[in-house]
């Protein structure tokens, strides 16, 4: 009988019992699909590092003997370090208009157990005689090449061929960018080729010492202190920068996704859950005041309290489990195509979707959790009820003057139905406050979504349409002579304008605090690359001092005027400077500091010293100008701002409709907690609702009570949304920044914008709920009097 009633009353209140299920549903979702991407990328990750043994530590520098790199492991609290040389190629590719890149990264092949192995997917050994490389599964991938395949590369101005031995990955290469300013993969114009020491000497026959070292660290070892002496030791051979492996590229940003889907996989589901909970709890409470003459009936029947509560208590059970199994399970599936999207990004060997048993039983047992504790609350006070207490009505709430009441010229501009709606507000504050919730969550975090993904997009495109407004930018393969180089790019057909670059790697300090970064620097009158302020006003490098970064003042804790020490390898002379801070900027890609190019030439005692050249050059004249010297061994790289900006707008294709789907289910939670709560209160006060009716309102005027009474609390929880969104972002913002990007904390207005028109949608929607519950009241069956 009791299985019969409980059947009978979740069809009669459906809308709740819906919208509970569906936030559970979403909450067990999100946690399923996101902790199942999590286990397998990190599962991945520690396998892979620990087979190819990746290093602690990542070392540039200028140039270093073969024979000298033995000696520093002599260093104490150094387990193995290692040598290598790394050069960039251009690969030569008919039909395509894109510049393709390919790093050569020597190795030993006669090396047992290398840092920073690579794990050979397919292939033979690396042959120290010929022109043989393993390239990146990715790279081989995009580009269709397989075994023996031939490779055409322009190298120390040559153009060499070399054969396609092997496909491997390096787990330094788990997420391959060729510079910071990518942010994202792009194998189809740049991959790893792993090529054998003698080898790659063959092709760059000036080249006969190290530029990069690698080393592992012994167990407890301080990397600090390892750092120091390296330091001391490598000062002779120019030292570019020392990097831990937490900000190394690739694992800095396979860490920092981790953690964001760590936080999402824990955080959302129990916003979820307890929301579920919440709708769950005021659901049943009301379903308890409402049978309260049943309970009575049942308890004068025979039946205990401990049956009575584990009927109420079963209505829990039941949506937990639906909501568990049914989330759970559609997480699980989730997981596949999630998973898939990621092999795009992280090249991890081992990372694929997987079906986790474990993952949807604790789905499942979070859910019943979650549900089970707030059906007891919500019946408990079944136990305290008495059988003849229980058939009596409940005392009416005592009517009292509330404070709008004392402002007299406010209360009189209230029609009746106004002071009905008010008086109704604070005489019921849980009902009004679960009301206020949900509005705030919905606005929230529609706001916070969308907000996020303006501002993604105003990081990437600010950097690629309002700073750098080049057409070419072309890196030069070691410094060059300021007017020579001009001279020559400016006399090429179809260059409007040139405009000298100088990227110096320098380690600044403030006090105990140090950064290695790279100092721009920019001509004073330059109009290919705009530094900008908040504003967006263009700010002139400085003569006399240096310009930070955001994230690169508060690295430093640096402000204007603090003085710091400046220490570059490309420094002649003392190695140190000092420079003064004259200001800071926002920059959201990249971390770096400015100044104008005269006076850091003159800090590095290199008069004329340029690293890059940016060119104004007409569209019909790039093709020739990169076939013209795209061999020559003075330059490094030829690329254009329209392909990268190109990329950028693929890959916020794809990442914005992830953020679609955060949205929409943002909205879709938001929407239910609001419809739930308008639904529950109708039905609590149906027998008031049918009074008004019988005292002579009409349909109209009641449904105008219930109106106003959801836009009083409507309002002041969209204002204080606004707040609380900029609280999320804050907390995005500190969490998503690091040395590659910093994300900005502002809330944009278009979201503001939409997020009313989605919260007010919202209200509308639950407002016609309530007007159809009223339209369907029989005032005569509502006010039966319960004796």
């Amino acid at each position: 009988m009791l299985w019969q009633k409980m059947i009978r009353d979740l069809k009669e209140n459906k809308g709740s019992y819906i919208a509970c299920t569906v936030v559970i549903v979403m909450g067990l979702l999100v946690f399923t699909a996101f902790s199942t991407v999590v286990g397998s990328l990190r599962a991945s990750q520690q396998k892979f590092y620990e087979e190819q043994n990746f290093a602690d530590g990542f070392i540039k520098v200028q140039a270093i003997p073969q024979n000298e790199v033995k000696n520093l492991e002599r260093i104490d609290g150094i387990k193995e370090i290692q040598g290598r040389l790394v050069k960039e190629v251009i690969v030569l590719k008919p039909g395509t208009r894109e510049n393709v890149y390919l790093r050569l990264v020597s190795v030993d092949p006669g090396m047992a157990n290398p840092v920073n192995g690579v794990l050979l997917i397919r292939g033979r050994p690396l042959d120290d005689d010929s022109m043989n490389v393993w390239i990146d599964n990715k790279f081989s991938e995009a580009n269709n090449l397989d075994l023996n395949s031939k490779i055409e590369i322009i190298a120390g101005g040559k153009v060499r061929t070399l054969t396609v031995t092997g496909v491997g990955n390096s787990p330094e290469f788990v997420y391959t960018l060729r510079t910071p300013e990518d942010v994202y993969p792009s194998p189809e114009t740049f991959g790893i080729a792993f090529i054998p020491i003698k080898a790659i000497e063959k092709l760059f026959p000036d080249e006969k010492y190290f530029n990069e070292l690698v080393f592992t660290l012994k167990p407890g070892a301080d990397y600090e202190k390892v750092k120091e002496e390296l330091e001391n030791s490598l000062k002779p051979y120019g030292v570019k920068s020392i990097i831990p492996r937490a900000e190394q590229m690739s694992h800095m940003l396979l860490d920092l996704e981790l953690k964001s889907l760590e936080s999402i996989s824990k955080a959302m589901p129990v916003m979820f859950l307890s929301v579920a909970g919440m709708i769950l709890y005021i659901t049943l409470k009301r379903l308890i005041e409402l049978q309260r003459g049943q309970i009575g009936i049942l308890k004068a029947e025979g039946f205990t309290s401990g049956e009575i509560l584990f009927h109420y208590m079963s209505y829990a059970l039941t949506i937990g489990l639906t909501g568990g199994l049914t989330g759970s399970i559609l997480g699980a599936v989730l997981s596949y195509p999630l998973t898939s999207m990621y092999q795009e990004f992280f090249n991890l060997p081992g990372f694929r979707g997987r079906f986790s048993p474990s993952l949807i039983l604790l789905g499942v047992l979070l859910s019943l959790s979650f549900s089970l504790i707030a059906g007891y609350q919500g019946c408990k006070k079944v136990l305290a009820l008495e059988p003849a207490e229980a058939i009596r009505p409940p005392a009416p709430i005592r009517g009292r003057r509330i404070f709008l009441e004392k402002i007299g010229f406010l209360w009189k501009t209230l029609n009746v139905q106004g002071m009905m709606a008010v008086r109704n507000l604070s005489r019921n504050t849980g009902r009004s406050l679960f009301i206020f919730l949900g509005i705030l969550f919905c606005f929230t975090i529609t706001t916070f979504t969308w907000s996020a993904n303006d501002v993604t997009q105003k990081m990437l495109f600010d950097q690629y349409e309002k700073v750098e407004v080049y057409d070419v930018k072309i890196t030069l393969a070691r410094p060059l002579d300021q007017k020579k180089a001009l001279r020559e790019l400016e006399a090429h057909p179809g260059v409007s304008y040139a405009e000298p670059m100088a990227e110096v790697p320098v380690t600044l300090k403030n006090r105990w605090l140090k950064k290695d970064t790279v100092v721009l620097g920019l001509p004073r009158d330059g109009r290919l690359y705009n530094i900008l302020d908040k504003k967006y006003n263009k700010i002139a490098p400085p003569k006399n001092g240096i310009l930070l970064s955001e994230r690169l003042s508060e690295l430093l804790n640096a402000g204007v005027g603090t003085k710091l020490t400046v220490e570059s390898p490309m420094k002649t002379g003392e190695k140190e400077g000092v420079l003064e801070v004259v200001g800071i900027i926002p920059q959201y890609v990249g971390v770096n500091a400015y100044m104008e190019l005269g006076a850091l030439q003159e800090f590095l005692n290199h008069k004329g010293l340029v690293t890059s050249i940016m060119l104004r050059v007409d569209q019909e004249a790039i093709d020739p100008l990169r076939q013209k010297y795209m061999s020559s061994e003075y330059i490094s790289s030829i690329d254009e701002r329209s392909q990268r900006l190109n990329r950028f707008k693929e890959m916020m294709a794809s990442y914005g409709s992830m953020l679609y789907i955060y949205a929409l289910i943002g909205v879709l939670i938001g929407f239910a907690i609001i419809y739930s709560s308008s639904v529950i209160s109708m039905s609590e006060r149906s027998r008031e609702l049918a009074s008004m009716m019988v005292l002579g309102m009409t349909q109209e005027e009641v449904v105008s009570v219930v109106t106003f009474e959801q836009w009083c609390i409507g309002l002041p929880a969209l204002i204080a949304g606004i707040p609380a969104s900029k609280l999320m972002m804050a907390g995005l913002s500190r969490v998503v920044s690091s040395d590659m990007f910093t994300m900005p904390d502002s809330l944009t207005f278009s979201s503001l914008i939409l997020s009313f028109a989605v919260t007010a949608f919202s209200i509308w929607i639950a407002q016609k709920a309530a007007a159809r519950k009223v339209r369907s009241l029989n005032p005569v069956e509502v006010l039966k009097a319960r004796e």
